[in-house]
């Protein structure tokens, strides 16, 4: 990806704009914890790209290679429906990030496509990088990997907590909606045994 005439070495230039760019990615988990130094080590393997406007930074169903910040502009999150829809998942901005589990699993395709809103400017960073970085790195890599597992694990309870919540409000508007029948709270004081007794 370093290759990609598109993605500029976004340390080539010790400008104002790279200081501002170091101080968003300190607010990222992953890079939270390096110091100036372990952020030198990185200006090989960070690359800055703009996009236009309806630009896809990356495509549901397409296999991932790295993570995203947004550095400038709006991305939104989509997904399509199997009615052929699309669903409006979220809208990230500066600072935000996206795509962070491509860099631990190379085998999983994108649930999602990332759609530039207007022009924006994003950092990328790709799992091929972050391999060599590891090589030649060792200390350094291992303290990402660390994080980036944690950020991943602590996102997956989240989604995990989400999806519970959306399957109680899913069953409560199913029941509540039969009308005459007896809210299912009534009937389960014997633990759900009459449940039970019914299936045999």
């Amino acid at each position: 990806m370093a290759n990609d005439p598109f993605w500029s070495n976004i340390f080539r230039r010790r400008t104002k704009d790279g200081e501002e760019l170091v101080q968003i990615l300190k607010e990222i988990p992953i890079f939270q914890d390096l110091s100036r130094r372990e952020f030198q080590r990185l200006e090989a393997i960070l690359h800055r790209r703009s996009f236009a406007p309806d630009e896809a930074i990356v495509r549901e169903g397409e296999m991932g290679v790295g993570m995203y910040t947004i550095l400038s502009g709006e991305v939104e999150i989509v997904q399509k429906s199997e009615e052929g829809g699309v669903f409006r998942l979220a809208t990230f901005g500066p600072g935000d990030f996206f795509g962070e589990q491509a860099l631990l699993d190379e085998e999983s395709p994108r649930t999602a496509s990332a759609i530039a809103v207007q022009t924006c400017k994003a950092v990328g960073f790709f799992r091929p990088d972050l391999l060599e970085l590891i090589e030649q790195n060792p200390q350094l890599g291992l303290k990402i990997i660390m994080r980036l597992s944690q950020m991943v694990s602590a996102r997956l309870r989240h989604t995990n907590r989400l999806l519970k919540e959306a399957r109680a409000k899913a069953d409560e508007s199913t029941l509540g909606g039969n009308g005459d029948e007896k809210p299912p709270v009534e009937e389960s004081s014997n633990g759900g045994r009459d449940a039970a007794d019914r299936k045999g």
